[in-house]
């Protein structure tokens, strides 16, 4: 009987790229549209912004997508997308992330991109990077092709190891799994999977990362 082939599930923002993207994408999409909105993004209450850091991501990602792009129509959205994942892959990408992605990608592994960021441009990257597989937040569209919000969970903490596991069919146990993040969100994920890499790990992730036993990769 055929050996199936390791899996490899990477996290996206400050494990493959160098930063987080949302805010990126949302700023330039304000600056490539020109729209006079973007200037109130530097307006946002420094409330808002702890809570970014520390408090409700989920809550805060959301308000921000409903605030400036809103409404906005989906072939521009999709338009800028496209632009972005450009940058991202010109600009972004962590070098030795890219090698330990092009080395699995060679050996034969699985690879799954999974992470909190929007798939409108999180599936354009994918492309570019050869991954198939996606698990990423959605955004939600109306009837009539405006962007409205978020469709579903937000991707990170046990959503995000809840949908690794659907797609590869509810497995108890990350067997033949290995996993990368810098986030301590991905605690789930790391614990779960049978390798788990923090990479460039946060301040929360490298204090749990010897009680858990996980290996730690500079990036």
């Amino acid at each position: 009987m055929p050996q199936s082939p390791p899996i490899v599930v990477f996290d996206l923002d400050v494990t493959l790229t160098r930063y987080d993207t949302f805010l990126p994408f949302v700023v330039g999409y304000l600056r490539h549209q020109r729209r006079r909105r973007s200037l109130a993004l530097w307006r946002l209450p420094v409330s808002l912004l702890r809570f970014w850091r520390w408090g409700d991501r989920t809550w805060v990602k959301t308000q921000v997508l409903r605030a400036f792009l809103g409404g906005q129509p989906r072939h521009r959205v999709e338009s800028w997308s496209e632009r972005f994942a450009d940058e991202l892959l010109a600009d972004a990408m962590r070098e030795q992330g890219m090698v330990q992605l092009r080395r699995h990608q060679a050996e034969g592994a699985r690879v799954i991109l999974a992470t909190a960021s929007f798939d409108i441009y999180v599936s354009k990257l994918a492309e570019r990077l050869g991954i198939d597989e996606v698990l990423s937040t959605r955004v939600a569209w109306n009837a009539r092709g405006r962007l409205v919000g978020m469709d579903g969970e937000n991707c990170r903490d046990d959503e995000k190891l809840r949908r690794v596991r659907a797609l590869l069919g509810q497995p108890d146990e990350g067997t033949n799994v290995t996993a990368y993040s810098d986030s301590h969100a991905d605690l789930p994920l790391l614990s779960w999977a049978e390798n788990g890499v923090a990479v460039c790990p946060s301040k929360r992730l490298f204090h749990q990362v010897g009680g858990l036993g996980l290996e730690v990769a500079r990036w």
